[in-house]
Protein backbone atom coordinates (compact mmCIF):
# COMPACT_ATOMS: atom_id res chain seq x y z
CA UNK A 1 0.00 0.00 0.00
CA UNK A 2 2.76 2.50 0.69
CA UNK A 3 4.69 1.57 -2.36
CA UNK A 4 1.28 2.46 -4.24
CA UNK A 5 0.84 5.36 -2.50
CA UNK A 6 4.24 6.78 -3.13
CA UNK A 7 3.70 5.89 -7.08
CA UNK A 8 1.02 8.08 -7.00
CA UNK A 9 2.49 11.02 -5.24
CA UNK A 10 5.49 11.10 -7.98
CA UNK A 11 3.22 10.81 -10.75
CA UNK A 12 1.34 13.63 -9.32
CA UNK A 13 4.54 15.67 -8.61
CA UNK A 14 6.06 15.11 -12.21
CA UNK A 15 2.35 16.10 -13.78
CA UNK A 16 2.32 19.50 -11.97
CA UNK A 17 5.53 20.48 -12.86
CA UNK A 18 4.87 19.19 -16.40
CA UNK A 19 1.54 21.48 -16.74
CA UNK A 20 2.46 24.61 -14.08
CA UNK A 21 4.69 27.39 -15.00
CA UNK A 22 4.55 30.82 -12.72
CA UNK A 23 4.86 31.76 -9.52
CA UNK A 24 2.66 29.26 -7.71
CA UNK A 25 4.49 26.49 -8.66
CA UNK A 26 6.73 25.83 -6.21
CA UNK A 27 3.94 26.51 -3.24
CA UNK A 28 1.29 23.97 -4.99
CA UNK A 29 4.00 21.32 -5.14
CA UNK A 30 4.62 21.56 -1.01
CA UNK A 31 1.27 21.54 -0.62
CA UNK A 32 1.39 18.34 -2.52
CA UNK A 33 3.99 17.00 -0.41
CA UNK A 34 1.72 18.00 2.89
CA UNK A 35 -1.34 16.30 1.91
CA UNK A 36 0.68 12.74 1.32
CA UNK A 37 2.22 13.69 4.53
CA UNK A 38 -1.24 13.52 6.32
CA UNK A 39 -2.46 10.91 4.07
CA UNK A 40 0.14 8.51 4.68
CA UNK A 41 2.88 9.42 7.54
CA UNK A 42 5.18 6.70 6.10
CA UNK A 43 4.63 7.77 2.39
CA UNK A 44 5.53 11.40 3.22
CA UNK A 45 8.66 13.28 2.65
CA UNK A 46 9.88 14.77 -0.46
CA UNK A 47 11.70 12.09 -2.49
CA UNK A 48 14.15 12.78 -5.39
CA UNK A 49 11.71 13.32 -7.97
CA UNK A 50 10.49 16.19 -5.53
CA UNK A 51 13.80 17.82 -5.08
CA UNK A 52 14.47 17.53 -8.99
CA UNK A 53 10.74 18.46 -9.64
CA UNK A 54 11.19 21.78 -7.50
CA UNK A 55 15.11 22.21 -8.52
CA UNK A 56 14.58 21.45 -12.16
CA UNK A 57 11.18 22.24 -13.66
CA UNK A 58 11.20 25.89 -12.98
CA UNK A 59 13.83 27.86 -14.20
CA UNK A 60 13.74 31.00 -12.07
CA UNK A 61 13.39 28.43 -8.79
CA UNK A 62 16.76 26.98 -10.20
CA UNK A 63 18.48 30.93 -10.80
CA UNK A 64 17.43 31.58 -7.38
CA UNK A 65 19.01 29.30 -5.26
CA UNK A 66 20.97 26.24 -5.21
CA UNK A 67 20.00 23.27 -3.39
CA UNK A 68 22.47 20.56 -2.86
CA UNK A 69 23.69 17.86 -0.24
CA UNK A 70 26.31 18.38 1.90
CA UNK A 71 29.50 16.20 0.79
CA UNK A 72 30.76 15.02 3.75
CA UNK A 73 27.65 15.23 6.00
CA UNK A 74 24.70 13.50 3.11
CA UNK A 75 21.91 14.41 5.96
CA UNK A 76 22.33 17.93 5.55
CA UNK A 77 21.26 20.18 2.65
CA UNK A 78 22.84 23.37 2.04
CA UNK A 79 20.91 26.06 0.26
CA UNK A 80 22.49 28.95 -1.11
CA UNK A 81 21.10 32.45 -2.31
CA UNK A 82 21.89 32.62 -5.58
CA UNK A 83 19.95 36.11 -6.99
CA UNK A 84 22.92 38.17 -8.13
CA UNK A 85 24.16 40.57 -7.65
CA UNK A 86 22.98 40.99 -4.17
CA UNK A 87 20.53 38.17 -3.69
CA UNK A 88 17.78 40.84 -2.66
CA UNK A 89 14.76 39.06 -1.93
CA UNK A 90 12.07 39.04 -4.24
CA UNK A 91 8.24 38.05 -3.75
CA UNK A 92 9.27 34.95 -5.35
CA UNK A 93 12.62 34.44 -4.10
CA UNK A 94 10.94 34.15 -0.65
CA UNK A 95 8.47 31.94 -1.47
CA UNK A 96 11.07 29.67 -3.27
CA UNK A 97 13.30 29.60 -0.02
CA UNK A 98 10.31 28.67 2.41
CA UNK A 99 9.29 25.81 -0.33
CA UNK A 100 13.24 24.43 -0.13
CA UNK A 101 12.99 24.08 3.47
CA UNK A 102 9.86 22.79 3.79
CA UNK A 103 10.65 19.97 0.98
CA UNK A 104 13.77 19.08 2.73
CA UNK A 105 11.78 19.05 6.18
CA UNK A 106 9.66 16.63 4.97
CA UNK A 107 12.78 14.68 3.32
CA UNK A 108 13.09 11.78 6.35
CA UNK A 109 16.75 11.64 5.11
CA UNK A 110 17.76 15.22 5.96
CA UNK A 111 18.44 16.17 9.46
CA UNK A 112 19.66 19.73 8.81
CA UNK A 113 20.29 22.88 6.72
CA UNK A 114 23.40 24.87 6.15
CA UNK A 115 22.40 28.57 4.91
CA UNK A 116 24.80 30.56 2.36
CA UNK A 117 25.14 32.27 -0.39
CA UNK A 118 26.98 31.47 -4.29
CA UNK A 119 27.68 35.60 -4.17
CA UNK A 120 31.32 35.91 -2.62
CA UNK A 121 31.25 38.60 -0.46
CA UNK A 122 27.38 38.88 -0.29
CA UNK A 123 24.76 36.74 1.87
CA UNK A 124 22.06 39.38 1.07
CA UNK A 125 20.81 42.79 1.02
CA UNK A 126 17.36 42.12 2.19
CA UNK A 127 14.02 42.51 0.40
CA UNK A 128 13.79 43.63 -2.78
CA UNK A 129 12.71 47.63 -2.15
CA UNK A 130 11.53 47.44 -6.06
CA UNK A 131 8.72 44.86 -4.46
CA UNK A 132 7.49 47.40 -2.15
CA UNK A 133 7.19 50.49 -5.00
CA UNK A 134 4.19 51.67 -7.06
CA UNK A 135 2.19 47.91 -6.60
CA UNK A 136 -0.91 47.37 -5.68
CA UNK A 137 -2.40 47.10 -1.76
CA UNK A 138 -3.04 43.10 -3.14
CA UNK A 139 0.88 42.56 -4.36
CA UNK A 140 1.92 44.21 -0.96
CA UNK A 141 -0.07 42.07 0.94
CA UNK A 142 1.02 38.50 -0.99
CA UNK A 143 4.79 40.08 -0.46
CA UNK A 144 4.41 40.09 3.25
CA UNK A 145 2.93 36.90 3.60
CA UNK A 146 5.63 35.57 1.85
CA UNK A 147 8.04 37.49 4.33
CA UNK A 148 5.84 35.88 7.18
CA UNK A 149 5.64 32.03 5.89
CA UNK A 150 9.87 32.51 5.43
CA UNK A 151 9.92 33.42 8.89
CA UNK A 152 8.02 30.96 10.34
CA UNK A 153 9.42 28.21 8.13
CA UNK A 154 13.26 28.94 9.39
CA UNK A 155 12.15 30.12 12.97
CA UNK A 156 9.98 27.04 13.78
CA UNK A 157 11.80 24.85 11.64
CA UNK A 158 12.07 21.06 12.89
CA UNK A 159 15.44 20.97 11.70
CA UNK A 160 18.94 23.06 13.01
CA UNK A 161 19.42 25.37 10.96
CA UNK A 162 23.32 27.24 10.58
CA UNK A 163 23.26 30.11 8.75
CA UNK A 164 26.99 30.34 7.19
CA UNK A 165 27.21 33.99 6.36
CA UNK A 166 29.63 34.57 3.95
CA UNK A 167 29.14 38.73 3.65
CA UNK A 168 26.97 41.78 3.95
CA UNK A 169 23.85 41.13 5.79
CA UNK A 170 21.57 43.81 6.02
CA UNK A 171 17.93 44.27 6.91
CA UNK A 172 15.67 41.45 5.69
CA UNK A 173 18.89 39.14 4.85
CA UNK A 174 20.01 39.25 8.62
CA UNK A 175 16.30 38.92 9.80
CA UNK A 176 16.23 35.62 7.58
CA UNK A 177 19.52 34.27 9.23
CA UNK A 178 18.41 35.62 13.06
CA UNK A 179 15.30 32.94 12.46
CA UNK A 180 18.25 30.58 12.36
CA UNK A 181 20.06 28.22 15.47
CA UNK A 182 23.15 29.84 15.17
CA UNK A 183 25.35 32.19 13.31
CA UNK A 184 28.51 31.85 11.45
CA UNK A 185 29.86 35.23 9.62
CA UNK A 186 32.78 35.42 7.80
CA UNK A 187 35.42 38.05 8.63
CA UNK A 188 36.12 41.25 6.98
CA UNK A 189 34.69 44.63 6.11
CA UNK A 190 30.84 43.28 6.09
CA UNK A 191 27.93 44.95 7.85
CA UNK A 192 24.81 43.09 9.23
CA UNK A 193 22.10 44.45 11.13
CA UNK A 194 18.25 45.90 10.74
CA UNK A 195 18.03 49.26 9.11
CA UNK A 196 14.48 48.81 7.41
CA UNK A 197 13.66 51.88 9.46
CA UNK A 198 15.73 53.73 7.05
CA UNK A 199 12.85 53.60 4.42
CA UNK A 200 10.22 53.80 6.55
CA UNK A 201 9.45 49.81 7.48
CA UNK A 202 9.22 48.34 10.06
CA UNK A 203 7.98 44.90 10.58
CA UNK A 204 6.45 43.67 13.68
CA UNK A 205 8.55 40.35 13.07
CA UNK A 206 11.57 42.25 13.93
CA UNK A 207 10.98 42.73 17.19
CA UNK A 208 9.98 38.73 17.63
CA UNK A 209 13.01 37.84 16.91
CA UNK A 210 15.44 40.34 17.89
CA UNK A 211 14.43 40.12 21.71
CA UNK A 212 14.85 36.67 22.11
CA UNK A 213 18.58 37.88 21.49
CA UNK A 214 18.95 41.21 22.91
CA UNK A 215 17.62 42.84 26.23
CA UNK A 216 14.62 45.35 25.48
CA UNK A 217 16.93 48.27 25.76
CA UNK A 218 19.43 46.95 22.95
CA UNK A 219 16.21 45.65 20.96
CA UNK A 220 14.70 49.56 21.26
CA UNK A 221 18.10 51.05 20.01
CA UNK A 222 18.85 48.59 17.46
CA UNK A 223 15.61 48.99 15.93
CA UNK A 224 14.76 52.95 16.41
CA UNK A 225 18.19 53.37 14.83
CA UNK A 226 18.70 51.15 11.85
CA UNK A 227 22.09 49.99 13.49
CA UNK A 228 24.55 48.27 10.75
CA UNK A 229 27.42 46.38 12.95
CA UNK A 230 30.59 45.45 11.59
CA UNK A 231 31.61 41.41 11.79
CA UNK A 232 33.47 42.26 15.16
CA UNK A 233 30.39 44.10 17.10
CA UNK A 234 27.42 41.82 15.52
CA UNK A 235 29.57 38.66 17.44
CA UNK A 236 29.73 41.12 20.57
CA UNK A 237 26.14 42.05 20.63
CA UNK A 238 25.18 38.69 20.19
CA UNK A 239 23.71 38.73 16.58
CA UNK A 240 26.23 36.54 15.19
CA UNK A 241 27.43 33.72 17.42
CA UNK A 242 30.77 33.20 15.57
CA UNK A 243 33.23 34.51 12.85
CA UNK A 244 35.80 32.89 10.92
CA UNK A 245 38.05 33.45 7.68
CA UNK A 246 36.11 33.24 4.87
CA UNK A 247 38.17 30.26 3.81
CA UNK A 248 37.20 28.28 6.73
CA UNK A 249 33.22 29.55 6.67
CA UNK A 250 32.02 26.18 5.23
CA UNK A 251 34.23 23.83 7.14
CA UNK A 252 33.09 25.44 10.58
CA UNK A 253 29.47 25.47 9.40
CA UNK A 254 30.41 21.77 8.92
CA UNK A 255 31.55 21.12 12.39
CA UNK A 256 28.60 23.07 13.92
CA UNK A 257 26.15 21.14 12.74
CA UNK A 258 27.41 18.01 13.56
CA UNK A 259 26.82 19.46 16.95
CA UNK A 260 23.61 19.54 17.25
CA UNK A 261 23.06 16.54 15.43
CA UNK A 262 24.66 14.50 17.79
CA UNK A 263 21.51 15.61 19.74
CA UNK A 264 18.66 13.35 19.39
CA UNK A 265 16.20 14.50 17.28
CA UNK A 266 13.22 14.54 18.77
CA UNK A 267 14.42 16.17 22.07
CA UNK A 268 16.62 18.81 20.30
CA UNK A 269 13.29 20.26 18.17
CA UNK A 270 11.24 19.74 21.24
CA UNK A 271 13.89 22.35 23.36
CA UNK A 272 13.88 24.72 20.27
CA UNK A 273 9.58 24.66 20.30
CA UNK A 274 9.88 25.24 23.67
CA UNK A 275 12.03 28.20 23.53
CA UNK A 276 10.43 29.36 20.18
CA UNK A 277 6.71 29.06 20.25
CA UNK A 278 5.76 32.12 22.16
CA UNK A 279 6.85 34.34 19.57
CA UNK A 280 5.76 31.84 16.72
CA UNK A 281 2.20 32.20 18.40
CA UNK A 282 2.50 35.75 18.57
CA UNK A 283 3.41 36.22 14.58
CA UNK A 284 0.54 33.65 13.80
CA UNK A 285 -2.41 35.38 15.87
CA UNK A 286 -1.68 38.74 14.50
CA UNK A 287 -0.92 37.53 10.97
CA UNK A 288 -3.50 39.35 8.89
CA UNK A 289 -3.02 42.66 10.97
CA UNK A 290 0.75 42.93 10.70
CA UNK A 291 -0.13 42.25 6.58
CA UNK A 292 -2.42 45.09 7.01
CA UNK A 293 -0.43 46.97 8.74
CA UNK A 294 2.45 46.21 6.23
CA UNK A 295 0.04 47.38 3.54
CA UNK A 296 -1.17 50.43 4.80
CA UNK A 297 2.27 51.60 5.85
CA UNK A 298 4.04 51.08 2.13
CA UNK A 299 1.15 52.47 0.58
CA UNK A 300 1.52 55.95 2.74
CA UNK A 301 2.71 58.73 -0.21
CA UNK A 302 5.29 59.58 2.27
CA UNK A 303 6.91 55.99 2.66
CA UNK A 304 6.29 55.59 -1.12
CA UNK A 305 8.52 59.25 -1.64
CA UNK A 306 10.75 58.10 0.72
CA UNK A 307 11.42 54.94 -1.38
CA UNK A 308 11.41 56.57 -4.78
CA UNK A 309 14.13 58.80 -3.62
CA UNK A 310 16.24 55.56 -2.00
CA UNK A 311 16.02 53.65 -5.60
CA UNK A 312 17.06 56.77 -7.97
CA UNK A 313 20.02 57.21 -5.54
CA UNK A 314 20.51 53.66 -6.16
CA UNK A 315 20.80 54.26 -9.81
CA UNK A 316 22.81 57.37 -9.42
CA UNK A 317 25.51 55.41 -7.50
CA UNK A 318 25.54 52.90 -10.60
CA UNK A 319 26.15 55.63 -13.19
Amino acid sequence: MICMHECMRRNILILTATMLKGKYMCQLLGKIESTFKNFHPKAAGASNVCRLVIRSCSSQFAELLQVERDSVHKDVAWIKLNRPPVNSFSKQMLADIATSVNTIENDPTYRGIILSSSIPGIFSSGLDITEMYQKTPDYYADFWHNVQELWLRLYGSSLPVIAAINGHSPAGGCLMVLGCDYRIMATGKYIIGLNEVAVGVVPEILTCTVLNLLNHRQTEKVLQLGTLFSVEDAVEAGLVDQSVSPENLEETARNEIAKWLKIPDHARSLSKQMMRSKAIETVLKDRQKDIDDFVNMVSQPAIQNTIGKYLQSLKARKK
